[in-house]
């Protein structure tokens, strides 16, 4: 005689979320919803002033590399003031040759992104480079507020006022106002055109390459 075992029961009763429980899942998906915005609005501002730093390094580079190739003077501008469109920027020139025809080269001006400014926070202190913190376009023999009416790179890979052999130096801070952790910096060596970028870390961390 075959045995019959008993079958269970099988409770297919569902259980659904109470409202409390509900509530406390729409809490946190909220917190974590408010925490991811506030930290992707850190990584946008970081974004924007690391792009504007890389955009003053390279454009100095950049005009740099061209004296030395073209064998000729090579004169930039830094904007102590937004132009037209809202913006900060950088510009070079090619010169022509002395005692030559040659008419100057066009005029290349490069922006910033719109957020970002020349600027200096009070609490932001000079950079390892110690040329100085006065404004935050600060370049010349000694550095001056806006730097020199010309500053030019020349054939030789070096950085002058008009005279082509005066060496200058100095420093440009940029940033987003009234965040000093947003600090950037870009230092130019007048001896060797050399030219260096900062990250501001804040603290006594200070800055760093």
């Amino acid at each position: 005689m075959d045995w019959m075992w008993p079958m269970r029961r099988v409770d297919q009763t569902q259980r659904g979320f109470s409202l409390l429980e509900a509530v406390v899942v729409v809490a946190i998906m909220m917190i974590l919803m408010g925490i991811a915005v506030v930290q992707s609005f850190g990584t946008l501002e970081s974004y924007q002033v690391n792009s504007a730093m890389d955009t003053v390094v390279s454009q100095l580079r950049v005009a740099r590399e061209l004296s030395i190739t073209q064998r000729r003077v090579l004169q930039i501008w830094i904007d102590s003031a937004a132009e037209s469109d809202g913006r900060y920027h950088v510009k070079y020139q090619q010169q022509p040759a002395p005692g030559t025809s040659e008419v100057a080269g066009p005029l290349v001006s490069v922006p910033m992104p719109a957020t970002v400014q020349f600027v200096l926070e009070p609490s932001v202190p000079d950079t390892p480079m110690a040329f100085g913190n006065n404004a935050a376009v600060y370049i010349g023999n000694p550095p001056v507020t806006g730097g020199p009416t010309v500053m030019q790179f020349n054939p030789n890979g070096t950085f002058t006022d008009s005279t082509g052999t005066n060496l200058i130096y100095g420093t440009v801070f940029m940033g987003i106002p009234n965040k000093p952790e947003s600090a950037r910096a870009v230092t130019i060596m007048g001896g060797t055109g050399r030219v260096r970028q900062y990250t501001y870390a804040g603290g006594a961390t200070g800055w760093f390459q």
